[in-house]
């Protein structure tokens, strides 16, 4: 019996059947677009956030830079992005082994643990910074320990340790400087953790205390005379100016 073209089951899938085959390329075809679509915002679309700056470079040499709210275009195979954090930004040294040793002015021994709170500046010292300086290194510890050492060089033990406000606006100010010359940011402020002034001031210390207790207990004792050889000793520690050891005994004039 021959076949009817017109009838209706036979045309419908007639239909289908023809109908799957171009709709497999098509899928295939919103798929790959789909794909080159994300590469190309990955790759060649530029939008910081909100606290980033993008730098782009070629061959070395910065060509662009964006801030929050503007939007650019990279050559993915020609041109380099970097991604810089404008908020602000930490640098610690406060665990047990990250202490910065220095001397006082006085040449004892003390170590002072800190974090320093900085951030980037603006775009001419980004462009600065990208230029002249290669790598991520971080810089800032090094400095830190710079600013430590020449503060606490020039300050006596007992006014860094009594007055911990004057050395940490010290401290700030002195790392403020240094890391604006020669790494191009800005620091925000030199947070002291912890000062240790170490035995050697312990030592010295445990000595005043002691003179200081003899020399209550001698001149305290009805013994003592204008003849009485503890005189000496009571002159010896009454020149004494409290820091340091206690002086030796005074030279007697000659006869």
């Amino acid at each position: 019996m021959p076949r009817d073209n017109h009838d209706p089951a036979t045309t419908s899938t007639d239909h289908q059947a023809k109908r799957r085959p171009r709709a497999l390329p098509i899928l295939l075809g919103i798929a790959a677009l789909l794909v080159l679509g994300v590469f190309a915002d990955r790759t060649i679309s530029i939008r910081p956030g909100a606290t980033q700056r993008i730098i782009v470079s070629r061959g070395g040499e910065v060509v662009a830079l964006y801030g929050p709210g503007q939007h650019g275009f990279a050559n993915p195979w020609t041109d380099t992005r970097a991604v810089v954090e404008m908020s602000l930004s930490n640098t610690d040294r406060s665990a047990p082994d990250r202490g910065m040793p220095a001397l006082t002015a006085e040449g004892l021994p003390v170590t002072l643990y800190g974090t320093a709170f900085w951030h980037h500046g603006e775009e001419a010292d980004l462009r600065w910074r990208f230029s002249h300086i290669r790598g991520d290194a971080d810089l800032m510890p090094p400095l830190m320990a710079a600013s430590v050492a020449a503060v606490l060089g020039r300050t006596p033990m007992e006014a860094a340790i009594r007055d911990a406000a004057a050395l940490q606006a010290a401290l700030t100010d002195d790392l403020r400087a240094r890391a604006r010359a020669l790494l191009r940011i800005e620091v925000a402020s030199f947070a002291i953790t912890r000062l240790d002034p170490g035995e050697t001031y312990r030592q010295v210390v445990a000595e005043r205390e002691l003179g200081r207790a003899r020399a209550a207990a001698i001149a305290a004792s009805p013994a003592v005379t204008g003849d009485n050889p503890n005189a000496v000793e009571v002159e010896r520690i009454r020149r004494w100016d409290g820091r340091g050891v206690i002086p030796e005994l005074p030279a007697r004039a000659a006869p």
